[in-house]
């Protein structure tokens, strides 16, 4: 059971669904397909929605917030993020309630209720089940959001396991249609991220561990989707930063599916960039993030060693 009386007590209050900064595809359609079951919730984007997350917030056109209220009279549910840094500023409520499924989460406030399935895929997969486990019917809108969450976050199905593909199945069966959500998430980019995809690729720079290659590049923008395509273009490990005027530092990086599978994990390596630097890491073994403060080159060089000194570990 994932609904305790504290958390059912706590949705049945007015509900500020909060996503996590640049907030991609999982984030969004969490608080999409919980809107369609509360549908007076006020979702809200205290830092911008990536192209994708974009994309998925127009099946519905709900309204989002773009900065969260100093104080909420309800319940704040945090999706899709393993601290407060992630999705912050988070307002001050009767009740947080956090889901995620990320591996590691801290520094959420005393009483914080706290959903954390780090053994799924995606945080839709827990918001099926909390769905499922109230006994509601899941729409063709939310079943729609929910595959295209799963989609996307394991990688198209790379990253699934069984029971990914089992709530994939009940999702289509609610009305999901795969080939819609592929042309969806599909669309046509903007110019913006196009030329930030081909600077990304220009300015990359390489280097051979082993049998492995790690490539690096710093951007403006557009941070992971710039680290998926120097995947494609051959690395095994990608990492992409951006920085501003602020000395605020965005850091994404990406593994190659074949050196996940011999046990590299970018998570434990950005969680010490954060250990070193301070900051916030979280992710996945092959999909991971960190922001903190300082110049993103050297951020870049830090993580790029910390990733050789992971792989020389292997066995």
């Amino acid at each position: 059971m994932l609904l305790n009386e504290k958390i059912k007590k706590a949705l049945k209050d007015d509900l500020l669904l909060l996503v996590h900064h640049h907030a991609d595809v999982d984030s969004v359609a969490s608080a999409i397909a919980l809107k369609t079951i509360f549908s007076d919730a006020t979702i809200c984007a205290s830092d911008g929605i990536s192209v994708s997350g974009q994309n998925i917030a127009k099946i519905t056109d709900d309204d989002i917030l773009p900065k969260p209220p100093a104080e909420w009279d309800g319940t704040v549910i945090a999706l899709d993020s393993p601290n407060p840094e992630h999705c912050g500023p988070v307002p001050k409520a009767k009740q947080i309630v956090v889901i995620d499924h990320h591996g590691k989460i801290t520094g959420w406030p005393k009483g914080t209720e706290i959903i954390h399935q780090p053994q799924k895929t995606s945080t839709a997969e827990i918001i099926f089940l909390l769905i499922t486990e109230m006994g509601l019917k899941i729409s063709k809108t939310c079943a729609t959001v929910l595959l295209s969450a799963i989609y996307t976050d394991t990688g198209q199905f790379r990253h699934a396991n069984n029971e990914t593909f089992n709530v994939a199945s009940e999702l289509c069966n609610a009305g999901a249609n795969p080939q819609e959500i592929i042309n969806i998430l599909d669309r046509e980019r903007p110019l913006a991220q196009k030329t930030m995809f081909l600077k990304a690729a220009q300015r990359m720079k390489w280097l051979q561990e082993g049998k492995w290659i790690i490539a690096t590049s710093l951007v403006g923008s557009f941070e992971s989707g710039s680290a998926r395509l120097l995947i494609v273009l051959g690395a095994d490990v990608a990492i992409v930063a951006s920085g501003n005027k602020k000395g605020e530092v965005r850091l994404s990086t990406r593994a190659s599916n074949r050196i996940v599978s011999e046990g590299f994990n970018l998570t434990t390596v950005l969680e010490s960039v954060e250990a070193m630097n301070g900051g916030s890491a979280g992710g996945h073994p092959g999909a991971a993030g960190y922001n903190g403060k300082g110049d993103a080159e050297a951020i870049t060089e830090i993580t790029k060693q910390k990733c050789i000194s992971s792989i020389r570990e292997l066995p």
